[in-house]
């Protein structure tokens, strides 16, 4: 089944902050940010000791990620080029994402289906429809499983 692409925009850094502070991350968690744009989220939870994974399509912004991570001296944070709906999250502690609209029932099943028990999911101003959110802020939703 072919997925709705979602598009780039760019978290600011307030919101990113805000993501950070909600998800309390801990390190040697492991955590994936699902269409990384230019890595600031990834940057951002490496930061705090989270081995941070980053996926992205579109070259030019798989690019400057790797530049702002290279910029940032951070060997815990690494970014690839796939989709993720191919990807199985159930390695991961913390997810972020931004997401659209037109994806949220979709993106709900396949974070039902793979994430482990206790797994953080924070989206970026839309809430997933049926998951009770733990606890938000400024339209940034925080996600127990």
């Amino acid at each position: 089944m072919t997925q709705p692409f979602v598009p780039y925009f760019q978290t600011s850094r307030y919101r990113v902050q805000a993501m950070v502070t909600l998800a309390k991350p801990q390190r040697g968690e492991r955590g994936i940010d699902l269409g990384s744009g230019d890595g600031r989220i990834v940057i951002a939870f490496a930061e705090k000791g989270v081995e941070m994974h980053g996926l992205e399509l579109a070259t030019r912004l798989l690019d400057l990620s790797e530049k702002n991570i290279l910029a940032a001296g951070l060997t815990n944070a690494f970014v690839e080029m796939k989709n993720f709906w191919d990807v199985d999250l159930s390695e991961f502690d913390i997810v972020t994402i931004y997401p659209m609209p037109d994806i949220m029932h979709a993106l709900e099943e396949k974070l039902e289906k793979e994430l482990q028990s206790d797994a953080r999911v924070l989206t970026n101003f839309y809430p997933l429809p049926t998951w009770k959110h733990h606890a938000s802020r400024d339209n940034i939703y925080l996600y127990i499983k």
